[in-house]
């Protein structure tokens, strides 16, 4: 089963370590420390499956890109004899993933480091010791100390300011910084495990915030695993050996903690998965394993919900599945509760409002698309009305691009029209601005909320409509939560989401089942194409056959290959402006995986444009230098932009797109998309 672990630790002087060498070691290369000439080469080291370098979106620093380069700079950027010259971060990747989940999700946490703080991640993939635990696939991710521009590593970035100067700045200490960075490898981890269609989800929080008794084995420390592996003895060894003992007694007295621990990352499993949970625990002695295991099946905790059975058509033994009585009771009462507020008519809309709302939403739609004969699909209108109904509890499934926002921007109309106030809700930040943004319906984080009514603040009421995106992608025990408030508060509450198309980030799936039991509004037809064979596509895109929906767009022609990077961003710069000549009041945007290829494909657009007099040159065109976070950077009147971080000064938020209207020495006016 999926083990959580993300550990930091200094590199530093004070300790008789150099960054150079801990890079070195990382990536198994050969590097020089300039600072005191000496060669450390682990050419030889073997395991090392892949390493790389990441910078922080937006940034050019092409010299920080090189192993050598990096490193030195930040040797030589510390004065101090106790320097710290970098930190590092010591991550599990669950060996459930592919090996292509375990290097994005590795990436995305060095990504994540580098945006957070500006600095430069150098991050390297080991595998398992032959000699070790087989499953044991982790990432080493080292971060400079200090910020990387465009020629060299500035300011110490926040994790290295004293606590002292972080609160009189109004910002996070380094233990709670600390603390973010557990939580966000685990939102990585977990969103990875998702992506593949895994059942099983980490979690950060240490037993003792869980409520657990037992003990997490320790993870040793390299030095500690040579030691075993040559047959020495260690102190971390024993006591890690002593924890399992004492685990092993624990378990058989209390068998349902186990039983917890499973049941936080899937809420149905079989007895391999509590095998699996116990030789995490306990030690490798087979007695001792096996009066474990007979005390967790004979815990009354344990639920058997289907027995043991041979499956018919091919032979194969089907294990018997089982849950835990508490994970039965939260998702029984759930779907009771659900019943009990589908049964409850206290939140109707007056058919006047709803009509009303549904004719701004046509003439908003034929005002976008440009038709008057555009307007909200059959399938839209009976969703809005299924919302809008008398019942305290809606829902309403949906394949992505079939409109849920257009519906729900047309609900909130009526629902305020009727006097309620709409809250919306989301698990992902992201998520939950699109859904502010696309619906008009305030919005924040499912845990923003837990907070929030923990502290007894903005708590529902009768008044109150609560929406919920995405809610395939809500686990039991944090659905259950929203579920029971808003019938305790006598609020609605309306799920939206597709259950097809992610699994849930906590244990279970109770979106499908609420959805069954209380009946729904269905979604399936694609409004975001108008093309019927590109709606197709989407279809299959949805449904898991991706293949099916590539292989239609490679037909049309939509998909095409270059046989070098620069041709592939040739042709891409010549489709961009074809299109602008085509269509110039049209949308479009270049796209590409690295920030070298973005920064080329940028360049070569605008120099085409500066040629072609479509776009300003120099100062006679009102164009004029800035220096940014991502280097120096030339803007004129006509370039489009997009802000790349949330502002509330500028009223502005990350991904938003405009267009430069004149360009002063200190400050550049933008006209936002979709503002008049």
């Amino acid at each position: 089963m999926a083990i959580y672990h993300c550990s930091m630790k200094p590199i530093s002087r004070a300790k008789g370590r150099s960054a150079v060498a801990s890079a070195a070691y990382r990536a198994a290369v050969r590097l020089t420390n300039e600072r005191d000439g000496l060669v450390h080469d682990f050419t030889r080291k073997e395991g090392v499956e892949h390493c790389e370098i990441v910078l922080p979106q937006g940034v050019s620093a092409d010299w920080a890109l090189d192993r050598s380069a990096l490193w030195n700079a930040a040797e030589l950027a510390e004065k101090r004899k106790d320097s710290r010259v970098a930190r590092e971060f010591e991550i599990a990747l669950p060996h459930e993933l592919s090996a292509e989940g375990r290097l994005e999700a590795a990436r995305a946490f060095a990504q994540d480091l580098a945006d957070r703080y500006g600095a430069a991640v150098d991050f390297a993939i080991h595998a398992p010791h032959e000699a070790s635990d087989v499953r044991n696939h982790h990432a080493h991710v080292m971060m400079t100390t200090r910020q990387v521009g465009e020629d060299i590593l500035g300011d110490k970035t926040y994790l290295e300011r004293e606590n002292k100067w972080l609160l009189s700045n109004g910002l996070a200490t380094t233990d709670m910084q600390l603390r973010d960075i557990r939580q966000s490898w685990e939102s990585i981890a977990n969103r990875q495990l998702q992506k593949e269609g895994l059942d099983i989800r980490i979690d950060h929080r240490s037993h003792a915030e869980l409520g657990l008794e037992i003990e997490p084995t320790e993870h040793m420390g390299v030095h500690a695993t040579q030691m075993q592996r040559r047959g020495m003895a260690g102190s971390r060894g024993r006591l890690d050996q002593d924890a399992a003992q004492r685990n092993a007694e624990l378990i058989r007295e209390k068998p349902e903690q186990v039983l917890s621990i499973i049941t936080a990352e899937k809420s149905v499993f079989d007895r391999h998965d509590i095998a699996r949970a116990l030789h995490r625990y306990i030690n490798d002695d087979v007695q001792t394993f096996q009066n474990a295991f007979a005390s967790v099946m004979a815990s009354p905790a344990l639920t058997e919900l289907q027995p043991e059975r041979i499956d018919q058509a091919t032979g194969e033994v089907m294990l018997a599945r089982y849950s835990t009585r508490e994970m039965v009771e939260i998702e029984s009462g759930m779907i009771q509760s659900a019943q009990r507020m589908r049964e409850a008519h206290s939140h109707g809309v007056d058919r006047r409002h709803v009509n009303r709302a549904m004719e701004r939403q046509d003439a908003a739609i034929q005002a976008g698309a440009g038709d008057a004969t555009a307007r909200l699909s059959d399938e839209q209108r009976r969703a809005i009305e299924h919302i809008t109904g008398r019942q305290r509890i809606s829902a309403v499934v949906g394949f992505a691009g079939a409109g849920k926002s257009t519906m729900l921007a047309a609900a909130r109309e009526a629902w305020e029209a009727q006097g309620y106030t709409v809250h919306g809700a989301a698990l992902s930040g992201k998520a939950a601005e699109g859904l502010e943004e696309s619906s008009g319906i305030q919005s924040r984080t499912l845990a923003s909320w837990s907070r929030s009514w923990e502290n007894d603040r903005h708590n529902l009421s009768r008044g109150d409509v609560f929406v919920i995106d995405e809610a395939g992608m809500v686990g039991s025990r944090q659905l259950a939560r929203f579920v029971n408030e808003a019938e305790a508060r006598g609020a609605k509450i309306v799920l939206v989401g597709d259950h097809e198309q992610l699994q849930a980030i906590g244990a279970g799936a109770p979106f499908r089942a609420i959805a069954e039991q209380i009946g729904h509004a269905e979604l399936s037809e694609i409004r975001r194409q108008r093309v019927d064979w590109q709606r197709e596509a989407s279809v299959a895109f949805a449904t898991h056959r991706t293949a099916e929906g590539l292989a239609a767009y490679h037909e049309h022609g939509d998909i095409r290959f270059s046989e070098t990077r620069e041709d592939a961003r040739g042709e891409i710069v010549r489709d961009y402006l074809a299109d602008r000549d085509q269509r110039p009041d049209g949308t479009r945007v270049a796209m590409a995986h690295r920030r070298a290829d973005v920064r080329a494909i940028n360049q070569a657009i605008r120099s085409e444009l500066q040629d072609s007099h479509r776009l300003g040159r120099g100062a006679e065109g009102g164009e004029l230098t800035f220096q940014t976070n991502d280097g120096k950077r030339s803007f004129a009147p006509g370039d489009r932009i997009v802000f790349l971080e949330n502002s509330r000064d500028l009223g502005v938020k990350n991904g938003m797109l405009g267009t430069v209207q004149s360009v002063e020495p200190h400050a550049i006016q933008v006209q936002l998309d979709g503002n008049a």
